[in-house]
């Protein structure tokens, strides 16, 4: 008798423990998402229905260290959280992993001390399909990651976020595991002293196939990603149109060994290197990544280019290992390297290089040849400040609908201005940022293409050794003899 009741108990703990786990609804059956989350055990889903949502219990959210999923009914267009500048989005410190995991709202108009829009302390949750708008803080706007945080970050817009100190956008500090950052658009978010897009500090992040554009850094750090005492690594990502009042305008380096491979870094701008800054020991490794249309000067934002210098990449005490590249109409100069030792190889220098197999010779880019695209503005653009995007006609135009999404546009040849597009229709384009400083109608401008031509010169001119299997299109790489740049011409 003894045996089979506990036989019994056995059988109940088995069914108990493993109950399905059910979906909490919001606001349906409860009227707020922290409502929700307090209700949940782990394996459980909230789903929150389309709607703005604001005041206590929607704001300053946290998880308390469950493995639950809390996500949007359609998706972050229609489902907001509005932290009415009281407080952040999300607050994860309880220990949350992977299995915590955040899907598919819009964040915005966070305040706080530490992370406008979200803030992991000692967490490592999923954050996925979520759009960060226009946050603030002290230390950084949009997401902070601090004391052995790593989460990961996928398919996000990280965009119009902005900080005094930190980063605009993301921020890493001190974390012994790696975040991962993947298919994520961090853009148009600003810092008054840090930087702009990216700030890694003692913490080396795995940053993969993003766009990073149009942020800045109005003082000494990166405009778009700033290296400090870490070793991240950077894969096929578009590092474009990032400003920095000093050092590194795309990216910049202290005392840090980033990988680079497979990126374009192109018309950013900086005092002191306006693609790429490195200095106070670091050693950077570049391979088959195309770096063109930077430049450097006095201000980030004018075309007093007088004082400055390494318009592509500007290296002080450190070593830099350069392999499969592409640097090409850089402004004033390609590289200016002091007190540092360079190891080029298998480059395309404007201005050549000294180094095994490095040429100087025109790399016929698509946007150059017979097959560019140019037009001239026609009609008035317009503004909107709720999303941080421009919008442009053209009355000729006769593009597909949402052809031109993720590609880069320049407006004048004057200063290289280049923007991220976002949106577009037959005779209309968005982009990323109020461009009314600049673009009037009648003026004209071009789409950047830096694939390269049939007959161009970097054409099966690299090295196999260190090159990446794929380009950052994920192509196979030709051989022995891989094209050099960031993209790798079709069989």
């Amino acid at each position: 008798m003894k045996r089979t009741v506990l036989i019994s108990l056995a059988a109940l703990f088995i069914v108990v423990g493993s109950a399905a786990a059910k979906d909490l609804l919001v606001p349906s059956e409860y009227k707020t998402i922290q409502a929700a989350i307090d209700a949940t055990s782990d394996g459980d889903t909230v789903i929150v229905a389309d709607g703005t949502y604001t005041g206590n219990g929607n704001r300053d959210i946290e998880f308390k260290g469950k493995a639950i999923s809390v996500m949007s009914e359609t998706g972050p267009e229609k489902c907001i959280i509005d932290c009415e500048g009281k407080g952040r989005g999300f607050y994860f410190h309880s220990s949350e992993d992977a299995n915590s995991v955040l899907d598919g709202f819009t964040i915005t108009n966070g305040y706080a001390t530490h992370g406008g829009g979200v803030y992991c302390y000692k967490s490592c949750p999923t954050i996925a399909g979520c759009t960060i708008l226009r946050n603030s803080a002290y230390h950084t706007g949009g997401i902070y990651c601090a004391e052995n945080s790593a989460p990961t970050i996928s398919d996000c817009t990280i965009t119009d976020n902005s900080s005094h100190s930190g980063a605009g956008g993301l921020f890493f500090f001190r974390s012994s595991t790696a975040p991962k950052v993947t298919g994520c658009v961090i853009a148009a978010n600003s810092s008054r002293w840090s930087a702009g897009g990216i700030w890694c500090f003692l913490s080396s992040p795995i940053i993969n196939n993003c766009i990073i554009s149009g942020n800045i850094c109005q003082a000494n750090d990166a405009g778009g990603i700033q290296c400090a005492d870490c070793s991240p690594k950077i894969t096929n990502c578009l590092i474009s149109g990032n400003s920095s009042g000093h050092f590194g305008g795309g990216l910049g380096c202290e005392n840090s060994s980033p990988i680079i491979c497979n990126c374009i870094i192109c018309g950013n701008s900086a005092r002191y290197g306006g693609g790429l800054n490195c200095r106070s020991r670091s050693s950077p490794k570049i391979t088959n990544c195309t770096i063109c249309d930077n430049w450097s000067g006095d201000e980030a934002h004018s075309d007093n280019l007088a004082y400055g210098g390494g318009g592509g990449i500007y290296c002080d005490f450190s070593t830099l290992s350069l392999t499969n590249c592409v640097i090409w109409r850089n402004f004033p100069q390609a590289i200016v390297a002091r007190r540092s030792y360079l190891e080029v190889t298998c480059s395309d220098i404007q201005g050549g290089w000294k180094g095994e197999e490095n040429i100087d010779a025109d790399p016929l880019f698509v946007m150059d040849g017979p097959d560019k695209i140019t037009g001239t503005w026609t009609g008035a653009l317009s503004y909107d400040p709720n999303t941080n995007r421009t919008t442009l006609s053209y009355t000729n135009g006769s593009f597909m609908p949402g052809q031109l999404v993720g590609r880069l546009i320049a407006f004048r040849a004057k200063n290289a201005r280049q923007d991220l597009i976002t949106a577009n229709t037959a005779t209309s384009i968005e982009v990323v940022g109020d461009v009314s400083e600049y673009v009037t109608p009648g003026d004209s401008y071009s789409l950047l293409d830096y694939h390269l031509q049939n007959d161009s010169p970097c054409i099966e001119a690299g090295t196999a050794k260190d090159a990446s299997k794929t380009d950052i299109e994920g192509k196979p790489r030709g051989g022995n003899k891989p094209d050099i740049g960031a993209y790798e011409m079709a069989d």
